[in-house]
């Protein structure tokens, strides 16, 4: 069975995903975009040139979103807008009979995700999120590592993300200095930390937070300088501020926050892109017979595991501790049909499209096999609430519950973007 699907939103996340899209097919052709989408004509036509360059078929290029849903034979749309957009989009498609991949965060703010959830529940189309940490084989392997209880029963974790963006806007992107659009290193990059957290270690219960906006002028500077490893993929992006502009960091830059998952585990958690002279990252799991250390997702590094006898495993060895792990049959098919792997050394592009691939194909089974994606709504929502939970703690002043932020009771710093976008 073939899906027809439309790419919404052509900029650089939107490039990224036109990459990950021509490497699924590589290794698979029922699905196929038909339409690439954006405001503006020539960065769609950018992205439409690009698929065109390499599959030898051209999408459609479409200005007028409403347009999209008189295509002939259109299944999805995939929304890789930014996030003020995903709710308004996700929920026009569904009422339109289209299923939907959106990028993370699910949404702008819990309210706005938990419509998206009610509207897929009711018109039963598949509402996926493009998270991509958890896609990478080594957080696979990670996870099975803890599942296995090697490190016996988990105790604490740290996931310490402390950086220094020289006091530029983040990816050279205006909107994510700005609180009205999910802006902040807490918000987007945190989310990503969320889900692998809540994907690793289970639910969390409750949420203890300080947090700041350290850094309330930023200046705008090249992609090439702040993001140079990206720079490519956002070269074609309209922004309409130049070079050198001063913008006002209005959404919150940092968050420094302690966790209680349901499991009894405690979490230390911090975000920060202030921090001038150190880089400090740390993900680190420890339980009762030793300690996991992470790698960083998408870096193709080994895990490690240090006991409490000082014995250290990694690289392959690691497999030894689970030997009835594997990669599931389409992940191996993306990953040129190993079935399993402990580091690797791939471009960083041909990474991110491996797993951009990988989730295409995930959302492409739930479509056709009538079955909830592997990050649905759910976790999108769990993840997004986790994330704004530490900034609703910190201003509160106070502990708060994971579930009340889901619910909607803790809203304090969402409550005026809810009233800007959601009626």
């Amino acid at each position: 069975m073939t899906i027809n699907m439309a790419l919404i939103g052509a900029g650089g996340m939107g490039k990224r995903h036109a990459n990950g899209y021509l490497e699924l097919k590589k290794y698979f052709s029922d699905l196929n975009i038909v339409a690439v989408c954006d405001i503006h004509e020539s960065v769609a036509e950018s992205v439409a040139d690009y698929i065109y360059n390499t599959e030898g078929k051209r999408p459609d290029v479409i200005t007028d979103i409403e347009k999209i849903y008189s295509l002939k034979n259109l299944d999805a749309v995939d929304i890789a807008t930014s996030t003020p957009m995903h709710h308004v989009i996700a929920i026009d498609a569904m009422q339109n009979g289209l299923h939907v991949i959106t990028e993370k965060p699910i949404a702008i703010t819990i309210k706005a995700a938990n419509k998206m959830k009610n509207i897929s529940v009711i018109t039963k189309k598949v509402l996926s999120v493009a998270e991509n940490y958890r896609r990478d084989p080594i957080n696979r392997l990670t996870k099975a590592l803890i599942d296995s209880n090697k490190i016996g029963d988990i105790y604490f974790t740290l996931d310490l993300n402390l950086s220094s963006s020289n006091k530029s806007v983040m990816h050279s992107t205006v909107w994510r200095s700005k609180k009205y659009q999910a802006g902040g290193n807490v918000l987007d990059a945190g989310v990503h930390n969320a889900d692998m957290l809540l994907y690793l270690l289970g639910n969390v219960e409750t949420i203890f937070a300080q947090v700041s906006i350290f850094e309330k002028e930023r200046i705008l500077r090249k992609m090439e300088d702040v993001a140079p490893v990206l720079s490519h993929m956002y070269s074609h992006r309209k922004e309409n501020n130049k070079e050198g502009d001063k913008i006002v960091q209005d959404a919150v830059d940092s968050a420094f926050g302690v966790l209680r998952f349901n499991s009894g585990a405690i979490g230390q958690i911090s975000f920060s892109d202030t921090s001038h002279g150190q880089n400090l990252g740390i993900s680190t799991i420890t339980g009762s017979e030793g300690t996991l250390y992470r790698s960083s997702s998408r870096s193709g590094k080994s895990p490690k595991i240090v006991f409490s006898n000082g014995k250290e495993i990694s690289g392959d060895k690691l497999f030894e501790l689970v030997p009835n792990f594997s990669l599931d049959d389409d992940t191996s098919k993306i990953w040129d049909g190993v079935d399993k792997l402990s580091n690797y050394s791939h471009d960083f592009h041909l990474v991110d499209a491996k797993i951009l691939a990988f989730q295409y194909l995930d959302f492409y089974r739930s479509i056709i096999n009538n079955k909830k994606p592997e990050v649905g709504f759910d976790e999108g929502i769990e993840a997004l609430g986790l994330a704004y939970g530490l900034i609703e703690s910190g201003l509160k002043g106070k502990l708060i519950k994971l579930e009340d932020v889901i619910s909607g009771k803790e809203d304090i710093y969402q409550r005026e973007i809810n009233e800007k976008y959601l009626v």
